[in-house]
């Protein structure tokens, strides 16, 4: 039976999708519609052939025929399969199935990784969905296993071939006089290939003849498509040629490519038709969109190649697309329909518009394409353009280049005399200062110049004197200088200013929808609030940064998620994931170049090791400053003094921790370096006078939350072991109420060791009106292990201890110069005494053996700490922790921890 008039279904009110509208000049083949009916009895239907032969056309037809009433049946399209990921991730979770049916049409364009997914639900679960899947060729699913299980069948290319009688019926309903005869040459040229039959039945019925030439050695289907595309009408050619580059076409698209406001009635006819244009509609009231098939496409390019006519028809409908797209802000489609236009000019006005924009959205290859096709001296006589170019290489890598247009555009907005500025002007002057800004970051520039620069350009009202007003730039443009700007005010040490335009550049981002650089306003906004201890913020900033960027953010933003996230869960106590975001930081690109993300690295990882035990490893790892332009801002010097300091403690290094207490003052982190202090003072034996110390120092406002949470638990044990419970519990409470607004957990390590503070923990937990976290931070703090004890290593709290007896384990090995070294026994015995100054002849007396043994062992050591005298192997000893911590003894002034 053949459709020619029937009216098309677009789909029962439970909605299925965009499914493609069959053609009116259908052919209903019976019998695969009864092999479809059979296969969807099991998981997989697989239809597998060639294009042309006639795939989605059965399967819409099938779809809309055959489903039962009230039967979900969503169709979805491989170019498109977003929806696709989600129903296999539901498939995967088993309970409940998939729902209904699914249509994958074109499934050889589904990613490697969603056919990876697909065959492992097929494998462990086949029966939680239903899917027919057509595809070119054959793709890498266990259709074989599934066969043999009767859970799957295949239809291929013999199967698809029209019978005789079908094909009577098709050619009939594209030309009417065609006689048996006719009918009979055209299914043994065509060995009843759906694409084929059809463009030979139009050209017969065009010209009332196919000539079947011998010498044509072209492929069938060139021949028929060559011959039907010249019986069009001119009209419709035109309007082919102006709209094929598109992917899909809406009837108005279609209309302002060509200029035929006719364009929409004629995609109908021919989607109607059948003749290789595909209609796919959501509901009978949506407008439907149109897909060319690759064959027609193909033919379409052939055209433009061979000539000149057509290739500008097709030029001056990409001039149409780049006005229409430009006119849309929609910047991509605006430029690229520009180059196909081949119009210089316009090329370059939506590049000095736009380029900031598509460069901060990833489209770097296209903006270089754009730069590619301006003539040789164009930059000469359009000079805006430089800052774009700079823009573009820094994007490329080509630091060189970049430098050079930078200096360029800086030149050029310095002797410009306008005193009113085109927009041309403003593009280029906020151009010129992403690039000082960026410059400046890596010692290339004055970093408190550039800063003072872009701010001016924004805000500052400079009309007094004849100087110019502040600039008025597009949200892309703008939005990426203010992300810019905070990245160096964070540099700089302006946290505050920094969170302001942070928040100022996410406003012009989320107004522009543009997901990279929202996402760049975000990941910056997560390492200003960590650094300013706001870690649980920080963590939702960095987490809605990599939703919004997804796979396409950039290395250097993703970088500082992974980072913030790390930090995020390790003061949360989940080392392991905590280890999960350093390793992609470790691999990323970006994290050696920046030196803000390079500090924090280097910090996440000694902290991990520090918690894994790997004390030697973390003091290699903080022995030198990360890789810096000028000092380290403020906060990174804090963090990174407050981690040596840590690792001093553990490792019994009074004179280490000290140093780093006076680098807190000189970073000026008094309060907290105060505080350490306090703590410190534990070992003169005063408890109450060690409380009162950090009593007064956290009554001070703004110190480091961290460091005052850390401290507050100190304080509670303190009281614990003073037998003041009333106090104690005092100190607890506020030890809560620091730490549970941002899950500081990590900072009560060394409090959550203690068995007194567990204790009090557990005793206040049961009590009435106790605060809501106690119960969390208990659960954590119990089930946590921290192995920085385990090596030798040993906090303040449990040195002091009054049960604390025995000495730390003698750690006898250590990182030194890259490369792990291990002293012997007797070595470490010299060691020790050569600590306490004594000569050849007292360490002799003191161990029993010889002075010649003595060099012995001495030289030995020399060697392993790759030193030369007595002096610096105590230094590199002490550094790397391979000194036995003793009782403090006085030596020079100095003190030991005990």
């Amino acid at each position: 039976m053949t459709s020619i008039d029937r009216q098309h279904q677009t789909g029962d009110p439970q909605g299925v999708g965009s499914i493609p509208r069959p053609p009116s000049t259908l052919v209903v083949r019976e019998r695969l519609h009864a092999a479809l009916d059979l296969g969807v009895r099991s998981p997989l239907t697989l239809l597998v052939a060639p294009a042309g032969t006639g795939k989605t056309v059965l399967l819409s037809d099938w779809v809309t025929r055959r489903r039962a009433p009230g039967t979900p049946v969503t169709w979805v399209g491989g170019h498109a399969a977003s929806s696709f990921e989600r129903i296999l991730e539901q498939a995967m979770a088993g309970d409940p199935p998939v729902p209904g049916l699914v249509v994958v049409d074109d499934g050889h364009l589904l990613s490697a990784t969603m056919l990876a997914d697909l065959a492992l639900v097929l494998r462990k679960s086949p029966h939680s969905l239903r899917i027919v899947l057509a595809s070119r060729y054959d793709l890498p699913l266990p259709v074989s296993e599934l066969e043999l299980r009767g859970l799957a069948l295949t239809l291929r290319s013999r199967d698809l071939r029209f019978t005789d009688a079908e094909a009577t019926e098709l050619v009939r309903a594209h030309a009417g006089q065609a006689t048996a005869e006719d009918i009979r040459l055209f299914q043994a040229n065509t060995a009843g290939w759906a694409a084929a039959l059809v463009l030979a039945a139009r050209t017969f019925a065009a010209s009332g003849e196919v000539a079947w030439s011998l010498v044509n050695q072209g492929p069938v289907l060139d021949l028929f498509l060559g011959e039907t595309f010249s019986t069009l009408d001119e009209r419709v050619q035109t309007m082919l040629l102006s709209t094929f580059g598109v992917p899909s076409v809406t009837g108005e698209l279609a209309a302002m490519l060509s200029d035929d406001s006719d364009a929409p009635a004629v995609l109908g006819e021919l989607a109607r038709n059948g003749l290789l244009v595909t209609a796919y509609v959501d509901g009978a009231a949506s407008e439907p969109v149109y897909r060319y098939h690759p064959l027609l496409v193909e033919l379409l390019r052939r055209k433009v190649v061979g000539s000149a006519e057509c290739a500008r028809i097709v030029a001056a409908a990409q001039h149409r697309s780049a006005l229409y797209y430009e006119s849309r802000g929609e910047s991509v489609a605006a430029l690229r329909g520009a180059l196909g236009a081949e119009d210089p000019a316009l090329v370059a006005r939506i590049v000095l518009g736009r380029g900031p924009e598509l460069l901060a959205a990833g489209e770097l290859d296209l903006v270089a394409a754009a730069f590619a096709v301006l003539p040789a001296d164009y930059l000469e006589t359009h000079p805006h353009l430089t800052g774009v170019r700079g823009l573009l290489r820094r994007g490329s890598g080509d630091v060189a280049g970049a430098m050079m247009d930078a200096a360029a555009a800086d030149r050029l907005t310095d002797e410009r005399e306008s005193a009113a500025p085109t927009p041309d002007d403003d593009a280029l002057d906020a151009d010129a200062v992403l690039l000082r800004l960026w410059k400046s970051r890596y010692g290339w520039h004055d970093v408190h110049a550039a800063i003072d620069r872009t701010r001016s350009l924004l805000a500052l009202d400079r009309t007094a004197g004849g100087r110019r007003t502040a600039a008025v730039l597009g949200p892309e443009r703008l939005a990426w200088l203010l992300i810019e700007l905070a990245a160096t005010e964070t540099w700089a040490d302006d946290l505050d200013s920094a969170s302001a335009h942070l928040d100022e550049a996410l406003v012009s981002a989320r107004m522009a929808a543009h997901a990279r650089l929202i996402a760049g306003g975000l990941v910056h906004r997560a390492i200003v609030q960590y650094v300013r201890g706001q870690v649980r913020n920080a963590a939702r900033s960095a987490r809605e940064a990599l939703d919004t960027g997804g796979d396409e953010l950039p290395s250097e933003y993703a970088v500082r998620a992974y980072v913030v996230l790390g930090f995020a869960a390790l003061s949360d106590l989940r080392r392991d994931e905590a280890w999960r975001w350093h390793e992609l930081v470790a691999v990323t690109e970006a994290a050696e170049s920046d030196t803000v993300v390079a500090a924090l690295r280097a910090m996440l990882r000694s902290v991990l090791l520090i918690e894994d035990g790997r004390l030697d490893e973390a003091s290699s790892e903080l022995t030198a400053d990360p890789a810096a332009v000028g000092p380290l801002p403020s906060f990174l010097a804090r963090d990174w003094a407050l981690l040596r300091f840590r690792l001093a403690v553990l490792l019994g290094d009074e004179h280490g921790a000290v140093v780093q207490l006076a680098e807190l003052d000189r970073a000026g982190s008094g309060s907290e370096a105060e505080l350490l202090r306090a703590m410190l003072s534990i070992g003169q034996g005063d408890l109450r006078a060690t409380v009162s110390m950090i009593d007064g120092v956290l009554a001070r406002p703004g110190i480091y939350p961290p460091v005052a949470s850390a401290a507050a638990a100190f304080r509670t044990i303190l009281l614990v072991r003073a037998a003041d419970p009333v106090a104690a519990e005092a100190s607890l409470v506020d030890t809560l109420i620091r730490v549970a607004p941002q899950r500081i957990l990590h900072a009560l390590i060394p409090a959550g060791g203690e068995p007194v503070f567990l204790d009090q923990l557990r005793e206040y937990v049961v009590s009435p009106n106790s605060h809501p976290f106690a119960a969390i931070a208990l659960e954590k703090l119990s089930a946590y292990k921290s192995r920085s004890t385990g090596s030798g290593g040993m906090t303040l709290l449990a040195r002091t201890r009054p049960d604390a007896q025995a000495a730390p384990p003698r750690r006898l090995s250590a990182v030194v110069n890259g490369a792990r070294i291990r002293l012997t026994a007797r070595e470490a015995e010299v060691l020790d005494q050569l600590a306490l100054g004594n000569s050849y002849t007292e360490i002799a007396k003191a161990l029993f053996i010889t002075e010649n043994t003595v060099k012995t062992h001495l030289m030995a050591l020399y060697r392993k700490l790759g030193v030369e005298k007595r002096s610096a192997a105590l230094r590199v000893a002490r550094g790397v922790g391979l000194l036995q911590a003793a009782p403090a003894v006085e030596t020079g002034g100095q003190r030991r921890l005990r």
